[in-house]
């Protein structure tokens, strides 16, 4: 969706899709394909218009949630957001001002520029970026993009665009400049002892209804991992008494002799799924175009596995369950004992960033490191009446990488198919938000939940540890011996696995070749990294890759094609 002004935006996000004006909001535009039209609600009341882009985890009625935003933009009534992943444009034609409510942890992306007088807002960013007049880059936005893997704040890498915060409600006057923003809820955690059977007995209630809701009478496709939160979303949507019309399961690897899709394939027999296996394929440089559109450059391209499902989920389903962040409600962040600007330097900053701090950033931007760290101290300085140090953490990484970083991946799926995401319900929020650090710690409760409501499931080893739920804690190591003793195999049978996406995608001479294409021959990227630093890293890439200098590629690799695609 688009608002500019009245003119038609010059961009659509993929090539099925033509701008068309919106029937309620004056001024509004909207591209859509086929499959996602299903996904675009509206109502009015008087002078207000609403329109909902995206899906309900609850029953709410469209009448109804504009009625609570009417009191909240008029009374100041406290606004309660519905649960799901959804976005609100409200419009009102007597003041022709605009409001747009993100969702609590804004899974529904929307961007607004601002430069010259004129402004614009768009959920297609790069679209915004190409049309936009003004392209000043913002250095500390790429700064942090470069160090963290994911963008600080409201920050992109254009200056004047600025993505619009989770939880508020943005005021735009008839111009769509921004006049007013406020957040509509914030964080809070307030432990509550009970037993770990009330809480998980919480945790499955909730689950089920947001599934229930979510699926109802949709083909529904079910990635299955080796890890934990796939598997308890498997024994909630096949537990009975849910209305889906048709359910199948799905898992990839990266070599055929996977072991996360030997694991999934039990979990979806176990489960009485139908279940089918995927090699992840070279398709990075193939699909680069679509992958952009997607995630818009906001996660390194290399990262984006989901794009070799595309045709498949777009052929087979209606939408796909995510079991995205159920892994940090439900396990601590490893913050006791430590410094939380250690644990920022060691948790958040990656390896290998090193390089691009030096020879990308710091010549536009020559006190990278510390704007950085400084970013981190003023966020924890917000956060400080959250005394729980461990859940102030989990909020950073919620309200920031997953807002930055997750979210952007989750578009990679909606290229195909609308993602459905049980652990971004406003009410496991809620819940979690009220239960000691030390029941979730290390998983405990997760697998806890699990061995009690799915025991069967419970029996199937987890691929972390190499060990079954029943086990898996006589391998406080997390299976070190194992591993050791695996890689000594390798090591002996001169094999070479790979481990990571940018080795299958990078690591043979048609990878190498693209590489040196879009670094070097690249006329956009040239004017800000000189060639020679280009050459310098593939150099250091190919003589030695190691995942230091693989993540730094992977990052110069998403830089060059924003640069390519945007000037």
């Amino acid at each position: 969706m688009s608002n500019r002004q009245g003119d038609q935006p010059l961009y659509t996000r993929f090539s099925d899709m033509e701008w068309k004006m919106g029937s309620l909001s004056s001024g509004s535009w909207m591209s859509y394909s086929a499959t996602s039209k299903h996904f675009l609600q509206d109502t009015t009341e008087g002078a207000y218009s609403l329109v909902l882009i995206g899906q309900l985890y609850e029953s709410v009625s469209l009448p109804n949630m504009l009625k609570q935003c009417i009191e909240y933009i008029e009374k100041g009534k406290p606004y309660k957001d519905a649960a799901g992943h959804y976005l609100l444009f409200v419009s009102n034609r007597l003041s022709n001002k605009t409001y747009v409510f993100t969702n609590r942890l804004g899974t529904w992306h929307v961007y607004h520029y601002s430069s010259g007088g004129t402004h614009r807002i768009s959920t297609y960013y790069l679209g915004l970026a190409k049309q936009a007049e003004n392209k000043e880059l913002d250095w500390p936005g790429i700064n942090s993009f470069m160090q963290m893997g994911f963008f600080a704040g409201d920050a992109t890498y254009l200056e004047h665009i600025k993505i619009l915060p989770p939880a508020t409600c943005s005021v735009f006057d008839e111009q769509l400049q921004l006049v007013e923003q406020k957040r509509y809820w914030n964080w809070s955690f307030e432990p509550v002892t009970r037993t770990v059977e009330d809480i998980e007995e919480e945790l499955h209630s909730i689950l089920h209804a947001s599934l229930n809701t979510a699926l109802n009478n949709k083909r529904v496709s079910l990635p299955i991992s080796g890890g934990l939160d796939s598997r308890m979303l498997t024994g909630i949507v096949t537990e009975g008494n849910q209305r889906y019309g048709s359910l199948w399961s799905y898992s990839y690897g990266l070599t055929d002799d996977s072991v996360e899709t030997k694991i999934a394939a039990q979990i979806a027999e176990t489960a009485s799924i139908p279940f089918s296996s995927y090699t992840v394929p070279n398709y990075l440089f193939d699909k680069t175009g679509a992958i952009a559109a997607s995630v818009e450059l906001f996660q390194y391209l290399p990262g984006t596995r989901q794009a070799c499902m595309t045709e498949i989920l777009s052929r087979d389903a209606d939408v796909v369950i995510g079991g995205h962040w159920g892994d940090v409600w439900m396990d601590d962040m490893g913050t006791a004992g430590t410094d939380l600007n250690s644990w920022f330097q060691k948790k958040i900053v990656k390896k290998g960033s090193e390089w691009l701090v030096k020879e990308i950033c710091e010549p536009y931007f020559p006190k990278a490191k510390e704007v950085l760290q400084a970013y981190f101290n003023e966020w924890n300085k917000r956060y400080a009446y959250v005394q729980d140090a461990d859940f102030r953490m989990k909020i950073f990484k919620t309200d920031q990488w997953s807002f930055r970083w997750t979210v952007p991946s989750l578009r990679m799926y909606q290229a195909a198919v609308l993602p459905i995401l049980p652990f971004y319900d406003n009410r496991v929020l809620d819940l979690f938000a009220t239960v000691p650090t030390d029941v979730i710690k290390g998983r405990e409760f997760e697998v806890s939940f699990i061995k009690r409501y799915y025991p069967e499931l419970a029996k199937i080893r987890w691929q972390e540890y190499d060990s079954n739920l029943y086990n898996y804690k006589k391998f406080n190591n997390r299976h070190f011996i194992y591993r050791a003793v695996s890689k000594g195999k390798r090591m002996l049978s001169g094999e070479k696995p790979v481990m990571r996406n940018w080795e299958l995608f990078y690591l043979n001479d048609t990878g190498k070749k693209n590489l040196e294409n879009i670094l070097i021959d690249n006329p956009a990227l040239c004017e800000i990294v000189p060639v020679a630093k280009s050459k310098a890293l593939l150099d250091m890439f190919y003589k030695e890759p190691s995942a230091g200098n693989g993540y730094a590629v992977s990052m110069m690799h998403t830089l060059a094609q924003f640069m390519k695609t945007v000037f």
